[in-house]
């Protein structure tokens, strides 16, 4: 009777409670300890799971239910410190200083190299002496002039004027002199070399080669004796208190006069040169002293010249400067103080770079990693010569494959072990996640960096860390195990007993956890029972 039903169908609950209870254990099953036992099994099996008979081969049910379902992805990583800096100098030289060794722990700004800077140091000096002179110019301007600065002008300007006039008052006697010397070269060094000298018509004494030279020397001798007279009457008109303007021409008339007996001069010299007379020697003396004193006395009134050209000068520049004194300071003259100040500042700020440039220091707290650093060492500039690791400051750094990269968000959290201490959970976020690739053995992946929540002076860096990336949690969502899920090309598919038979419906999933869950968003009910088939896929 019981094989001849089995054939037929696929018992429901009622039709095994009523086959078992009248044709097999009719007693037992009215005992309140048989109740017991069929209960006990309905609750192990799942609460719905119980066999069924078909064709032989028996099935369990598993029933449907709500909870909580997260997604993760499951990775590998290595602690590496949050920050680790390879550190070297701008610039080229020689090391003065060590302020750190390999192991030391060091604090942001601490020293840990230094390279002679005694040149820049003094430069810096320089710069910063010029800065603090323009500033003291420009609080000067922004001040205003004082009544003590405007009387050194006025007293400035007195002095220049007073040499001025006292350059002007010895242009007579300046003149006089050169005078003096000029007439004593023409008609006294000279005499033995004329007859009738101041005459009318003078004649050389001795005879010459070069007939045009004594016409010249004899002509000049004339014009030398009209130049002097000229002069004399000249000076005669001169007096010490004349007007500046007559003293100046006077010195420029007293230039022309020596500058043509000069001339006279150099030609008497070519005449003797070419005569052969043995008093040729003493003439050639005579002459050679005429010029010497014609010389001195173009030189001293040249002189005069200059001193009343520089001491008119001094006077126009003291005007000026009193001038300003009275006017006070303009906006002007403020701007453009401002701007040399502002040059100054930045000479130093130059300086101080330059200076800085030799002093290596840590930029974080930290461990010092590497020291290659060495006194007397010359090291060359963009030279790593140094390391720190940041201390107690670590994070996780995985690689993610790309097929699991668009799962992982910013901010998810993530459960910890590491190799090193099995036993223990840590917790962490993703803070970071590379946007460009990573190729590892072909195959592309994300650098993602997992912050951790907590310190723990036990973690170094290195150390293995095995991840689970929760990258979607769900809660009070419907549930089933993989086992209850069919998969086809189709989609995704359960098994469901109706009326007597097995049949498959569609499901909807959504999230799919690491012990197998599957969120099931549509195609089953909650407390609804599906066939447990045993396997995650089928053809």
């Amino acid at each position: 009777m019981l094989e001849k039903f089995a054939v037929k169908q696929i018992f429901s609950y009622d039709y095994i409670y009523i086959i078992y209870r009248k044709k097999i254990m009719k007693t037992f099953f009215k005992s309140k300890f048989g109740i017991s036992i069929v209960a006990i099994i309905v609750i192990v099996a799942g609460g719905i799971t119980i066999s069924k008979l078909k064709g032989g081969v028996a099935h369990t049910f598993i029933e449907a239910k709500k909870g909580a379902i997260s997604q993760e992805v499951i990775v590998t990583g290595k602690i590496t410190p949050v920050d680790e800096l390879d550190l070297a100098f701008e610039r080229t030289g020689r090391i003065s200083r060590v302020g750190a060794d390999a192991g030391d722990e060091v604090q942001p700004g601490e020293i840990l190299i230094e390279l002679d800077s005694s040149e820049l140091r003094a430069s810096l000096g320089e710069a910063q002496a010029n800065a603090k002179a323009q500033k003291a110019k420009l609080d000067e301007l922004v001040r205003g002039t004082r009544p003590e600065n405007i009387q050194i002008a006025k007293t400035d300007l007195l002095k220049a004027e007073q040499d001025l006039a006292n350059e002007y008052s010895s242009v007579t006697q300046i003149l006089n002199d050169a005078y003096a010397k000029t007439d004593d070269a023409v008609r006294n060094q000279l005499n033995a070399l004329f007859t009738n000298g101041d005459g009318i018509t003078p004649q050389l004494t001795f005879s010459t080669s070069d007939s045009q030279a004594q016409i010249d020397v004899q002509s000049g001798r004339i014009t030398a004796g009209t130049e002097l007279n000229a002069w004399k009457s000249e000076l005669a008109a001169l007096a010490s208190q004349s007007p500046t303007d007559k003293l100046e021409a006077a010195t420029t008339r007293a230039l022309l006069h020596l500058e043509k007996i000069l001339a006279f001069l150099n030609r008497t010299m070519d005449a003797i040169v070419s005569s052969q007379l043995p008093v040729a020697n003493t003439y050639k003396t005579n002459v050679t002293a005429a010029r010497s004193a014609v010389n001195t006395a173009i030189s001293d009134v040249n002189g005069k010249i200059q001193n009343i050209a520089s001491e008119k000068i001094a006077v126009d520049q003291a005007k000026n400067e009193l001038s300003l004194q009275l006017a006070g300071s303009t906006a002007e003259d403020i701007h453009a103080q401002e701007a040399q100040l502002a040059q100054a500042e930045a000479s130093v700020a130059v300086a101080q770079a330059r200076v800085n440039q030799t002093i290596l220091r840590s930029p974080i707290a930290g461990v010092v990693s590497k020291m290659d650093g060495k006194i007397g060492e010359v090291i060359s500039a963009n030279t790593i010569i140094a390391s720190v690791i940041s201390k107690d400051k670590f994070q996780i750094d995985a690689n993610i494959p790309e097929i699991d990269i668009g799962k992982i968000s910013l901010g998810d959290n993530v459960s910890i072990t590491f190799d090193a201490f099995p036993e223990e959970m840590f917790s962490g976020k993703v803070i970071k996640i590379d946007p460009a690739e990573t190729i590892i053995d072909g195959v592309v992946n994300f650098k993602t960096v997992i912050g951790l929540d907590n310190v723990d002076e036990r973690l170094k860096s290195g150390l293995t860390a095995n991840l689970s990336i929760e990258t979607d949690r769900k809660n009070d969502v419907l549930i089933l195990p993989q086992e209850a899920l069919m998969e086809k090309k189709q989609g995704t598919f359960v098994q469901k007993y109706e009326n007597g038979a097995l049949k498959e419906y569609p499901v909807a999933v959504g999230l799919r956890d690491k012990n197998g869950s599957v969120e099931i968003i549509s195609g089953v009910t909650l407390g609804e029972n599906v066939v447990n088939i045993g396997r995650k896929s089928a053809p």
